[in-house]
């Protein structure tokens, strides 16, 4: 029997007040410290790290220009204009013969093209935003001290790096060009979170995501186009990662259903949530062991009880299985962000996990929308490339990133099985393939062949 205090164990797995990354960045190769994330976050720290930081205005004038509706925040036209940082870019673009009324149309404008995900903050508080084109129009954003942006920029290839580096150079699409008054370019660029350089090694999984991620932006699409298949790519790559710790390859076992395949009662649903504890069984695992092997683990576990301390059996990788168990009985009185429920948090937002919500405790699972499977083939099928039969697509997904969907019916029941999913019907797997199959011929990704087979066909239908 042992006992462990709350406050040493969430330091822990968390990180230390030095700054000392905890067993979950360690294990995972980012940190996972909130709920609230979106795309638009990792995204900003995806281009942040292949373009070398934000301007050193933060993203201010945008702030300003986008909010004009905020009283408290000097966002009137005539406070901008008498700006002493700001005026003269504000006065650039919106010059005064222009008359208020055109000038509100413009800022109402351009908040609807940048900020429909509500991530342009006042100003001085680190926005971001979602579809931001070019690197002058990116911003400091409070969450790039998670690290999500470098893992992503480690699984891309050199060419992918260099490719999504010049998307935001380039100034010759319609967004930028709409939005060239803005573009401060005598800001320099600041890095304020640059790379660590002990971030883990790639494994298997990892190297699979970002060949495929660079496969993406490969693809012949327009710039606004390529980066929200990327953000999508992207969201349900952190999902896949997260649920494959302590798998081997650190690869997933995920059953993924048709998004739009029916209610609660759907074929496959308990089976697609139970693959998906599968994924959170061994994640804690995992962690456990990487609590047992931390250099504080026999500090960790001590004698004497103390205010808030948690009752611990038995001793080594038990002890540490049986902390994370109590910790997560715990809830939110715990004060620990979870991986898996990071995952949950990311995967909601593009889709790619249901429910949207716990209340009708149906439990979680994986889900891929017709436009995600779209970004999956468009990961799969180089622009130059022949089409892909539908079952080699699946395959191929199934042994690189750890979805499976049925296409292989019999060899996926086996797989499943394997992971501990052991009642997957194969009639109920090929049903729901074919439901995907459908959603993907509906928006041209895929086409069916007269032999009855079908093909992913990416940017070339």
């Amino acid at each position: 029997m042992a006992w462990v205090e709350l406050e040493t164990a969430k330091r822990i797995l968390m990180a230390g007040s030095d700054g000392t990354p905890g067993v979950f960045e360690t294990v995972i190769g980012f940190q996972t410290r909130t709920y609230t994330i979106k795309a638009v976050h990792f995204m900003n720290d995806l281009a942040q790290t292949v373009a070398g930081g934000a301007p050193v205005h933060g993203g201010d004038l945008l702030c300003q220009i986008i909010r004009y509706d905020k009283d408290d925040e000097r966002t009137s036209e005539d406070e901008l204009r008498a700006d002493a940082r700001l005026g003269p870019a504000f006065r650039r673009a919106f010059p005064q013969e222009m008359g208020p009324a055109r000038v509100r149309e413009i800022r109402h404008a351009v908040g609807l093209l940048l900020n429909h995900d509500g991530g342009i903050y006042q100003a001085g508080t680190q926005m971001a935003s979602g579809l931001a084109t070019h690197r002058l129009l990116l911003g400091f954003d409070g969450f790039r001290s998670l690290r999500l942006g470098p893992y992503l920029a480690r699984c891309l290839s050199d060419e992918g790096r260099h490719r999504l580096a010049s998307l935001f150079a380039d100034d010759r699409d319609p967004y930028t060009r709409t939005l060239r008054p803005l573009l401060v370019d005598e800001a320099p660029l600041v890095d304020r979170h640059p790379p660590t350089q002990t971030a883990p090694a790639p494994t298997p999984f990892d190297t699979a995501l970002g060949r495929r991620l660079s496969c993406l932006l490969s693809q012949p699409l327009t710039k606004p186009t390529l980066l929200r298949a990327l953000a999508l790519a992207a969201s349900l790559g952190i999902v896949l990662k997260i649920l494959g710790i302590g798998r081997e390859g650190e690869r997933p076992r995920l059953l993924a259903l048709a998004a739009d395949s029916g209610g609660p009662h759907r074929a496959l649903r308990s089976e697609a949530v139970q693959a998906f504890q599968r994924g959170r069984d061994a994640l804690d695992q995992r962690l456990a062991s990487a609590v047992a092997e931390h250099e504080s683990s026999e500090s960790l576990f001590g004698r004497v009880r103390r205010e808030h301390s948690i009752e611990i059996s038995g001793t080594g990788a038990r002890a540490a299985v049986d902390l994370l168990k109590k910790l997560r009985t715990d809830g939110e009185q715990s004060g620990i962000y979870w991986p898996d429920r990071f995952a949950v948090a990311v995967g909601r937002r593009a889709g790619c996990v249901l429910p949207l919500n716990d209340r009708a405790g149906w439990g979680t699972f994986l889900a891929l929308t017709p436009e995600l499977v779209e970004v999956l083939i468009l990961m799969s099928v180089p622009p130059t490339g022949r089409p892909i039969a539908w079952a080699q697509l699946w395959r191929e997904l199934r042994d690189d990133l750890g979805i499976i969907v049925g296409a292989n019916a019999t060899s996926d029941a086996e797989v499943l099985r394997a992971a501990g999913v052991p009642h997957a019907s194969p009639q109920a797997l090929r049903d729901n393939a074919a439901l995907l199959l459908s959603g993907a011929v509906r928006r041209g990704a895929a086409h069916r062949r007269p032999d009855g087979g079908a093909e992913a066909v990416g940017t070339l239908a």
